[in-house]
């Protein structure tokens, strides 16, 4: 479900945006498999953070493809438990997991608080180019190419507080990436009655109708916020794929009804 195609900063125009390297075991409709995706790791030299990590499947795929990857998550023992799983594969092990941060805390820490010494554990490889665009101070080096807020900010106490540090910790050119769920009649039917209450998917309460987002709602945060120019590049829906019981996720221009996706570019 949290298959995600990339457009990659340097690559492409925007009329392709969903045409890149998938993130997860499932082929998500582009006929290519995954595993070969990931021999070719299309996010070396990139670094990525995983907002709300929890076990670690987004940030897990991410590494594969070659990223550096620094995940966050407001639960320590989610975290470790991340942790624990990622050290069976060579790729994964490096993850740097963070239990009991939200995105606000790692915005204030390296922005506010200076680079501190667990902040010093994030790789610098954001300064290969030995050019930080427009940031001159000393925490320019440890933003991120690719920022993934996916499925978590409609669980959000303060969904524009966590788009709004998840923006500031992308350096110029970088890419914000987020998924959720529509605020819409059919999401309601499907993703709240329907798996929660009827085929018992997720727990009852998982969600709540009204915290949900629209595409033009998480679009209209992420252009005003503070700490740069951000442009919307694409959103998707991620629709399941007849006949549905292998579960198998696509995605879909037409229809943001439910779960979609949005990507997101800060300006140069």
């Amino acid at each position: 479900r949290s298959a995600v195609l990339f457009h990659l900063p340097a690559t492409s125009s925007t009329s392709d945006t969903c045409s890149m390297a998938e993130t997860t075991a499932g082929t998500c409709g582009s006929g290519e498999d995954s595993s070969s995706i990931s021999e070719q790791q299309p996010l070396r030299g990139l670094r990525a953070l995983d907002v709300g990590c929890g076990g670690g499947l987004l940030s897990e795929s991410l590494a594969r493809l070659g990223a550096t990857v620094t995940a966050v998550d407001p639960s320590v023992e989610v975290a470790n438990a991340a942790r624990e799983h990622s050290e069976y594969h060579p790729l994964t092990r490096r993850i740097d997991y963070r239990g009991g941060m939200s995105v606000e805390d790692l915005a204030r820490e390296i922005h506010d608080d200076g680079i501190g010494s667990s902040s010093a554990r994030i790789s610098s490889t954001a300064n290969r180019n030995g050019d930080d665009g427009n940031e001159n101070d000393k925490s320019a080096r440890h933003l991120f190419d690719l920022v993934c807020v996916l499925e978590v900010v409609e669980h959000a106490a303060d969904p524009k507080s966590l788009l709004d540090n998840a923006c500031r910790l992308l350096r110029p050119g970088g890419m914000l990436f987020v998924s959720t769920l529509n605020r819409t009649a059919k999401s309601y039917v499907l993703a709240i009655a329907g798996a929660e209450h009827v085929m018992r998917m997720v727990p009852v309460g998982t969600h709540r109708w009204d915290k949900l987002l629209s595409p033009a709602e998480v679009g209209g945060m992420v252009t005003s916020v503070s700490s740069g120019h951000f442009e919307v590049v694409d959103v998707c829906g991620m629709v399941l794929a007849p006949p549905f019981v292998n579960m198998q996720w696509i995605l879909d221009r037409n229809d943001v009804s439910v779960n979609w996706i949005g990507a997101y570019r800060r300006a140069k």
